[in-house]
């Protein structure tokens, strides 16, 4: 029996190209295979948690215009309960993607994911209490992402953040985490350690726990991930395979370790799944389209 998860962040539309080559400044290059797909970080969480096993709720907002409908029927298809809403305040948010080499370049626009705010998560705190598990990405406003934790720390709801894209956060919240899961980059930027080699990982893992973090998981591309276990650091390397976009691998990473942890798996087979589940979608195109079901990982 799966426990309760609600993911709480953003909902965007991404459009998609692929080119041989970044531009330099002022140039024009001919890309290919242009596409609309259904993304951000948020609504990838929860399609990914969906489809490897979890009982998810997604809590985030949409412009009313058919790039929110496309995000809409992404997660009613998916069977996500969608508990956010729509709003005229502001169209759906938009992630420019560029793909060079199977490496993605992104810049967003926020959108209506700015309307998540303060006072509208004050009217979903019986939700966020009946969950186990809360998820969370840096793709909302910050204040949001505070009262969150306020709320969760007081019903005991663990939290779950991806600190994406990073953002200060001020240094009392650390201590309200469970769970914090970085990429090299968002690594960085917490601890000023940047983790390219086996000694900088287990400083950088060691200054997140010595900032109140209980638990600690750093993903490191190609070269898998390292995560704590009480005193210990663990090394799990990635699954060799054809690498073609890498646009949602770090969220389906999160997305599958939940989905297991929300079944009372260990954290260690948690994050062997979580594996599995990244390098199948690295070697496939799109956002949460190229997410995979748990059938296809066993």
């Amino acid at each position: 029996m799966s426990e309760k998860i609600i993911v709480i962040g953003s909902m965007n539309a991404d459009l998609v190209i692929h080119s041989p080559q970044m531009p330099n400044l002022g140039e024009t290059l001919t890309g290919s295979n242009f596409q609309i797909n259904a993304g951000g970080k948020g609504l990838n969480q929860a399609v990914a948690i969906a489809k490897l096993g979890g009982d998810v709720s997604f809590l985030g907002a949409v412009g009313e215009d058919a790039n929110g409908e496309l995000l809409l029927n992404e997660l009613y298809n998916s069977n996500v309960d969608f508990k956010g809403f729509k709003t005229k305040e502001a169209p759906t948010g938009i992630a420019m993607i560029t793909v060079v080499d199977g490496n993605n370049f992104i810049i967003l626009d926020a959108g209506a994911n700015a309307e998540l705010t303060p006072e509208v998560i004050e009217s979903y705190s019986d939700l966020i209490a009946e969950c186990e598990y809360c998820v969370m990405q840096l793709e909302i406003p910050v204040e949001t992402v505070l009262k969150v934790c306020e709320i969760a720390n007081e019903s005991g709801t663990k939290i779950i953040l991806n600190p994406a894209p990073y953002k200060e956060l001020p240094n009392e919240v650390f201590s309200k985490i469970d769970f914090v899961i970085p990429n090299e980059h968002e690594a960085y930027d917490l601890t000023d350690v940047y983790p390219d080699n086996e000694e900088n990982t287990r400083k950088a893992v060691l200054k997140l726990k010595q900032m109140g973090v209980k638990n600690v998981i750093i993903t490191l591309g190609e070269r898998g991930c390292a995560y704590s276990v009480e005193n210990e650091i663990i090394f799990k390397p990635a699954i060799k395979t054809n690498v073609v976009d890498t646009t949602s691998a770090g969220d389906t990473f999160i997305g599958a370790l939940v989905s297991k942890l929300s079944q009372n798996e260990s954290l260690e087979n948690a994050i062997t799944f979580a594996t599995k589940a990244s390098a199948i979608t690295v070697s496939r195109e799109g956002a949460s389209k190229s997410i995979p079901y748990a059938n296809e990982i066993m």
